[in-house]
Parts: C-alpha cells; sequence; structure tokens
C-alpha cells in the first residue's frame, strides 16, 4: 500500500528526495479524514490546530529552502529572515483558509523535493560558508527536514486516529462507505471492459480490484492476529519456503516485487471471484474487529514496513487505499474509456 516516486534517477538527491516525499505524504493523507470544523480546532497534542501545523511545515520548508539556495549560489537567492514569533506564537495567530494553508504547503514540499533532485552528490556533500562558517547546511537540512514532518505528523495521527474520535460505529461506517464507493464504481459495466479496457497503466478494471483484494486479505490477516503481530524475519520471509509465514506473500521483497507477486496469485480470476472475494473479505474483516477488545483496539503495533498503527489507523489506511483505486475507475468513466451499459427507455 505504499506509495513512493516514480522513475526517481539515482543519487543521494533521489534519496533526499524520496526521504521528502514519504515523510510529508504520511503527515498528509490524514488529513483528509477530518471534518470542516477541526481544521481550527486546537486538538493535537501540542496544543495547535491540524491548521497551524500546516501552516508551521510549509513556513520551515520554504525558510529552509531559501537558505540551502542561498548557501549553495549567495549572489542569486536571498535567504528569507527568520520570524520574531515563536512557533507557537505564529501558530496561534494562523488564520488563513484551510485550502490556502495546505496549498502553500504542498508547494513548499515539492519545492524541496524538486530541489534535492536537480543537486548533484558534490553539492549536498559540500561546506558552504553561512555567517562566517563552513558547513555542511545543504546535507544538514536535507536530513533534517524528513525529521521535522514526522515530528509533526505523529500528532496528528494520535489525534486523527484516535479511538475516541472515532468509536467503533463511526470507523465501520466510513470503512462500508468506501467499499461501497468502490462497488458503485463498476455499476453498470460489462464484464468485457473489465477486463478489456486499461485504467491505471497496463492493469484493466479486474486487475485494480484483484491488488485491493490482495491487500484487503493482508488486512484480514493482520486482523486476524492482531495485537500479536510479528512481521517476518528474513528467515522466513520467503513466500517460496514452504513453512514460511503467511504474511511472507506481502512482507518480502518491494512494493513492485510484492504487487506483481500478488497480481500473478490472483491472475486466473474472474470478475465474480474477485468480487466475491472483496466482499467475503470486507464482510470478515468487520466481523473480526467486532469482536476485538478495546485493549486491543487501541494497541499500537506495526503491520506494515515503516507504518505503525491501531486499528484506527489501519481500517482508515485501507480506505484510502481503496479511494485511490476507485478514483482511477471513476476517472476512466469521466474521459470515456469505460462506458456502462445505458438501460433503453421502454417503448410508449
Amino acid at each position: 500500500m505504499t506509495q513512493h516516486l516514480a522513475n526517481s534517477p539515482e543519487g543521494l538527491g533521489a534519496a533526499y528526495a524520496e526521504r521528502l516525499h514519504r515523510s510529508y505524504l504520511n503527515f498528509r493523507w490524514p488529513l483528509f479524514i477530518l471534518e470542516p470544523e477541526e481544521y481550527t480546532r486546537p486538538c493535537l497534542e501540542n496544543g495547535w490546530t491540524p491548521l497551524a501545523s500546516a501552516a508551521h511545515i510549509a513556513y520551515w520548508d520554504s525558510y529552509q529552502l531559501r537558505r540551502m539556495q542561498s548557501a549553495i549560489d549567495p549572489h542569486g537567492i536571498e535567504p528569507a529572515p527568520a520570524s520574531v514569533e515563536s512557533n507557537d506564537e505564529m501558530a496561534a495567530k494562523e488564520d488563513r483558509s484551510w485550502d490556502t494553508v495546505l496549498s502553500e504547503a504542498d508547494e513548499a514540499r515539492q519545492a524541496l523535493i524538486s530541489f534535492a533532485l536537480s543537486l548533484t552528490d558534490d553539492q549536498i556533500e559540500a561546506e558552504y560558508e553561512v555567517r562566517g562558517k563552513r558547513s555542511q547546511i545543504v546535507k544538514v537540512l536535507l536530513e533534517r527536514m524528513p525529521e521535522h514532518v514526522a515530528e509533526h505528523a505523529v500528532d496528528v495521527h494520535r489525534y486523527c486516529f484516535s479511538t475516541d474520535r472515532w468509536g467503533r460505529e463511526k470507523l465501520f461506517r466510513f470503512y462500508r462507505r468506501h467499499f461501497s464507493s468502490l462497488l458503485d464504481s463498476i455499476t453498470g459495466l460489462t464484464e468485457e471492459s473489465c477486463t478489456t479496457v486499461l485504467v491505471n497503466g497496463n492493469w484493466t478494471v479486474r486487475d485494480v480490484l484483484a491488488h485491493i483484494l490482495a491487500w484487503d486479505e493482508y488486512v484480514l490477516e493482520l486482523v486476524k492476529r492482531w495485537p500479536d503481530i510479528s512481521l517476518p524475519d528474513a528467515r522466513s520471509a520467503d513466500p517460496e519456503v514452504e513453512d514460511a509465514d503467511e504474511l511472507s506473500h506481502w512482507a518480502s521483497g518491494d512494493v513492485d516485487t510484492v504487487n506483481a507477486r500478488l497480481q500473478d496469485a490472483r491472475g486466473g480470476l474472474t470478475m465474480i471471484e474477485v468480487l466475491d472475494g472483496l466482499a467475503t473479505c470486507h464482510r470478515r474483516i468487520v466481523s473480526r474487529c467486532r469482536r476485538m477488545s478495546d485493549e486491543a483496539v487501541r494497541t499500537e503495533v506495526e503491520y506494515d514496513k515503516g507504518e505503525r498503527g491501531n486499528v484506527v489507523n489501519l481500517l482508515v489506511s485501507t480506505s484510502a487505499h481503496t479511494a485511490d483505486h476507485a478514483a482511477e475507475i471513476y476517472a476512466a468513466r469521466a474521459d470515456g474509456r469505460l462506458v456502462p451499459i445505458r438501460l433503453r427507455s421502454q417503448p410508449e
């Protein structure tokens, strides 16, 4: 389910760009579940609003970018002056709109990513004179900025995935709504169009649904064990080994390798079989979660490489994954690649 930069070049700049991208995505994606009244509510653990947290990240991304640009080219861009206000003071006075602040944060982080990709290894490793002292300011800040947003992502995750904020029934309604939206995306489509029209690279609708099914099956395997989950170690992570852990099918290899393996394993499924699998998996996940104790639901575990959270986090993340791919199907309908069957009007 993890996303990554496509076609990234090699080198230090690409590695830092990937870290900048991943860390910001981790902060950014849970914000979509917030209600408008929560944007300006001081609900985060540090007393800030989600709006102020996004504005804070945008400010420091832009400020540190200008510092690095100025270090590399002292006669080019001037470094922006640091605010005389404290971070808490800036957070308290933030009154711009949600859309404005999020757009600024997105643009600021993308500018950092583009800057990292533009650098040579020598430029990153070099020492620059800053205020009369020489230091590896570019390297230091490229390492610091992913850490900075990750620190604030902790506050966002703790609030957005709090069991007190959700409650079980609200969580299950959210989960069911995104599954229903996926089913709605294929309403009226013929099986032929679902198995021949490409909607995501070389994937058809059937392939997209099989991909979602593969990861829903992973979630089902997780909730069967929750919270006693131990991701396979190197010894038991080979899915070809006879006694390999069941989770090894999802945990062995990089994202592309895992997705290819999962697709191959489901390549022979028909549309009916994929849809039946999705419905069955969805029902069993909810049933398993209903039977969990409150303590188990609240318990945080590492359920994917680099991803840690409670059951709320798991189901919301799964719903976001489903929604992303449902959007691809809706887009194919909107641009005319997928045309649903129209009911012919009855003769008068």
